[in-house]
């Protein structure tokens, strides 16, 4: 085979605006509308079609109907680590907007990054779990301790049964506004997983931004300093 990757055609479909936009609100991991995704892109529907269309050719989204209506997600994290990779390396530009400065900071104290808990509640937890020795971060290798399996399953995590699923167990996952780690991997799902269900966050329906509740901020006291 004389095939190589046509990264120009990467590079191209990353150039758009409005495709970047819809690509950042998908790093969410749910499902959305053409109109909902329209909507954050600041575009019409039909040109957020049109978008959608490329990047699903690209199979970077896809598409799932459910009688009338069609919702689209990410196909993998990969995508959802390359816009993350993107955003740790591109300049700074201002916030021009009391808006844009509160969405960036709700962004910065909690969001979801493709079912991880990222932002400074994240990397606190992701800090937490370094000093007591629960993962061990050795040349960009994360590893979870048998002091950390005991952890985790304290709080209701089953680490057996995380580790017989596809995809990859654990990982460290670089942080674009705090510039440090917070946990990935299916572990970091799972943690996610658990902080929606005992209600300890919220999503913000408008942005990938989380807060959390009264009972999350009693749990999450013993990380956030």
């Amino acid at each position: 085979m004389n095939e190589y990757p046509d990264l120009q055609k990467t590079i191209r479909a990353l150039a758009d605006k409005s495709r970047m936009e819809i690509l950042t609100a998908l790093i969410d991991g749910k499902f959305h509308t053409v109109s909902e995704l329209a909507k954050k892109a600041k575009i019409k529907s039909h040109t957020a079609t049109y978008h959608l269309k490329i990047l699903c050719e690209l199979n970077w989204v896809s598409f799932y109907k459910q009688g009338r209506n069609v919702y689209y997600h990410l196909c993998s994290e990969d995508v959802a680590n390359l816009l993350e990779h993107l955003m740790n390396i591109s300049p700074i530009k201002n916030k021009q907007s009391f808006n844009q400065n509160r969405e960036y900071q709700n962004l910065k104290f909690g969001r979801s990054c493709y079912k991880h808990l990222a932002g400074k509640i994240g990397i606190s937890f992701f800090n937490y779990l370094q000093q007591n020795e629960y993962v061990k971060l050795d040349d960009g290798i994360l590893t979870l301790t048998s002091k950390g399996t005991v952890y985790f399953e304290s709080i209701g995590i089953e680490i057996d049964r995380i580790k017989m699923q596809s995809g990859i167990f654990i990982k460290p996952c670089l942080d674009w506004t705090e510039r440090t780690f917070h946990l990935g991997g299916n572990l970091g799902k799972s943690f996610f997983d658990l902080c929606l269900r005992h209600k300890y966050i919220v999503l913000d329906p408008e942005s990938r931004s989380v807060r959390l509740t009264l009972s999350g901020e009693k749990f999450f006291s013993t990380f956030i300093s």
